[in-house]
């Protein structure tokens, strides 16, 4: 999942992968898994360049596989915090 435990603050997971040329056997695929049967492989997703993955951060289970060469990504989380102060 993708939260600290204890806070729910991660609403939806972004990431954009920027790889040119990724080849299969390059790995570093994500993983997604059933949130009933978490040893389920539901799909994976390629590290292609223009691909976006979008899910619920707290409730699809994942993971990225290794990869044998660098991969590029860019990674954002909308959030939902508490404002600590009043405004």
């Amino acid at each position: 999942m993708d939260s600290f435990q204890g806070r729910a603050s991660r609403v939806i997971s972004l990431v954009l992968y920027l790889n040119e040329s990724w080849r299969p056997e390059e790995g570093g695929e994500l993983q997604v898994f059933n949130r009933e049967n978490d040893s389920e492989v539901c799909a994976q997703v390629v590290p292609e360049a223009g691909r976006i993955a979008v899910f619920l951060s707290e409730e699809i289970p994942h993971e990225v596989l290794p990869a044998h060469r660098t991969r590029h990504s860019v990674a954002c989380w909308f959030r939902q915090d508490e404002v600590p102060l009043p405004l």
